[in-house]
């Protein structure tokens, strides 16, 4: 049985690639070949297949960012015995580089391994299969084991269970809102993790090794050695851990369930909901009395450097996809009709609707949260971010600047034109999209909207710029599931409201357009397209190619520093090539099953 996804209108085919090639980059092993994946080979992970954030090459690294004016990638690593750390030493040069491309080469985003899990459901249920002629869904199911059990995919040490959780120290780090959590299935797992905590440079055994220089290695053990580094990204983020355990499994199991004739019926006993009803207990520990869920834990670095990220600081794109995943977990476990959820459900409706917290104080809910503090009502859009309930200051305190793309596409994807119109107005969602595209938008010369960047400090703008703007395809392709939502939801109302057919033309009219366009960041097209001539490293398809029958999507159209922590490069990507494959098949994420329909 092949699904159809239930939309209130239907949207035209679009040319985002051959599904099945993009199919073939997600599931390819790419210790052997071009890919996003590869096999695990540290306890019960053995021989499961896992993904990765990115896909790059030592010569995309060496050949091109080393190059770039005021960049040197000389770096010394030292082994620390106390620690048995191999890790940069102080003010070596290139030691930030080094952490870069170890972490895009190595690493996995559980975001971004969320949406590659449901990704390759979607295009399960569709019929294809894995480049091996495997079933899609047994992949995708790896990612409920991995979040079970724990530890990385490879390990040059026996892996421990949980060890890629976040639980509170004895010394107090990790801390969820005043509150220790030392079992590890109740806590954050890290936002990103690597295949092995002894890490490997692109670099090792290439010409690019001459900028590494190690010093101090164990005579003992010849696993260190130059070349290696240890793991240094520890962050437990809400959002990540929204993504991770609740919308990529819970909807994964869904549409396996409806597949197998079972009518969308999960399990209370099965794999993804009890992974993610003990992590609940971290959500609902770290929720503010305003009603917005801390960014992360006490003791979390921030995205760039070492400093510490404040604990009372609320993300409101976080908030959204933790709402979105609360709406899910909430249905599968109405669904499933099981006596043990009611606890469960209770924990949900505070969290969204407000009342009593674990702590015994009070909380406003999600949805109070969005509608009087998230709102920026000066700019009639969403902050991006601020921070709530901190000791001595007033409750709390908006970040107006930078805004964030995603703290309004995916916000106002899961709130819903209805719910948001109620709030703010009749049209205040189709404002807030034409507000948006003006700092957002990408656009070519002659002022054709291609997509959209990451902020409102890219320097995009309307009509013509000076083509040093910046593209995203994983946020251009949010964008435009924001508006399959909205195109569908002010249609409902066409009969009430007169002025929704203009509105309706003209999201249809951008709709079009950026998905005409995201397919300039297909790795085939991206050497030809002109307007990127001027950002694009040269020589590119020299850097950067795939293997035979494979297709991906670029992360960003050039190397560019985002204002909220980190470097976008134009490599393939795994979140923006899955959510290609998404919108291809107009599946939105947030709701479950989906649909376009509003979830208020």
């Amino acid at each position: 049985m092949l699904i159809s996804f239930t939309v209130s209108v239907s949207f035209a085919d679009s040319n985002y690639g051959d599904m099945q090639s993009i199919v073939n980059f997600l599931a390819a092993n790419k210790d052997k070949e071009p890919g996003i994946s590869y096999v695990a080979t540290a306890g019960d992970l053995k021989g499961v297949l896992l993904p990765t954030s990115y896909y790059s090459t030592a010569e995309y690294w060496g050949e091109y960012v080393c190059n770039i004016s005021g960049n040197n990638c000389t770096v010394t690593d030292q082994y620390n015995p106390s620690d048995y750390t191999l890790v940069p030493i102080d003010g070596s040069p290139g030691a930030e580089l080094q952490t870069e491309r170890v972490n895009v080469d190595s690493g996995s985003n559980i975001y971004d391994a969320a949406v590659w899990q449901l990704a390759l459901t979607v295009a399960g249920t569709k019929g294809l299969k894995g480049p091996d002629n495997n079933s899609l869904f047994e992949v995708a199911n790896n990612q409920n084991l991995f979040l079970r059990l724990g530890h990385n995919g490879d390990a040059s040490k026996p892996p421990i269970s949980g060890e890629d959780r976040g639980v509170t120290t004895p010394e107090g780090v990790f801390e969820y809102n005043g509150e220790p959590i030392t079992n590890p299935d109740h806590a954050y797992y890290f936002r990103m993790v690597a295949r092995d905590w002894l890490s490997t440079d692109p670099f090792i055994n290439t010409n690019y090794s001459k900028y590494i220089t190690a010093k101090k290695l164990p005579v003992d053990n010849p696993l260190y050695k130059k070349g290696k580094i240890t793991w240094t990204d520890w962050k437990p983020i809400t959002g990540e851990n929204s993504w991770a355990f609740l919308i990529g499994p819970l909807q994964s199991a869904y549409l396996q369930s409806i597949q197998s004739g079972d009518q969308g019926y999960v399990p209370f006993n099965s794999l993804p909901v009890q992974n993610a009803i003990k992590v609940l207990y971290a959500f609902s520990r770290m929720q503010s009395e305003i009603g917005g869920v801390y960014y992360s834990v006490k003791g979390s670095l921030s995205n760039y450097g070492q400093e510490l990220v404040d604990p009372y600081t609320v993300s409101t794109e976080n908030n959204a996809s933790l709402l979105s995943g609360l709406l899910i977990l909430k249905n599968i476990l109405t669904k499933g009709n099981s006596k043990d959820s009611k606890k469960y459900l209770n924990v949900i409706d505070v969290m969204i609707n407000g009342g009593v917290m674990p702590n015994q104080k009070m909380t406003e809910g999600l949805l109070n949260y969005f509608k009087k503090y998230a709102w920026d009502a000066k700019s009639g859009d969403f902050y991006q971010s601020g921070f709530a309930n901190k000791p001595g200051k007033e409750k709390w305190h908006s970040v107006p600047e930078p805004k964030a793309v995603d703290a309004i596409t995916w916000t106002v994807t899961v709130l819903g034109q209805p719910l948001i119109d109620s709030w703010y107005g009749f049209g205040a969602s189709y404002d807030i999209w034409n507000k948006m595209k003006l700092w957002g938008g990408y656009y070519d010369d002659i002022g054709k909207l291609w997509g959209v960047g990451y902020s409102s400090q890219d320097g995009n703008k309307t009509g013509i710029h000076s083509k040093n703007g910046i593209m995203s395809a994983e946020w251009t392709a949010g964008a435009i599931n924001m508006l399959k939502v909205l195109i569908s939801q002010y249609g409902l109302q066409e009969e009430n409201h007169p002025v929704v057919k203009k509105y309706v033309a003209n999201l249809k009219a951008d709709l079009q357009s950026m998905e005409e366009h995201i397919s300039s960041l297909r790795v085939t097209q991206y050497s030809s397209i002109r307007q990127f001539d001027s950002v694009r490293p040269k020589n590119y398809d020299d850097l950067v190619s795939l293997g035979k029958n494979q297709q991906a999507y670029l992360y960003a159209n050039k190397r560019y520093f985002i204002p909220f922590g980190w470097y976008a490069n134009p490599l393939p990507s795994n979140a923006s090539t899955s959510w290609a494959l998404l919108m291809n098949y107009s599946f939105n994420p947030f709701t479950l099953g989906g649909g376009f329909k509003p979830n208020f």
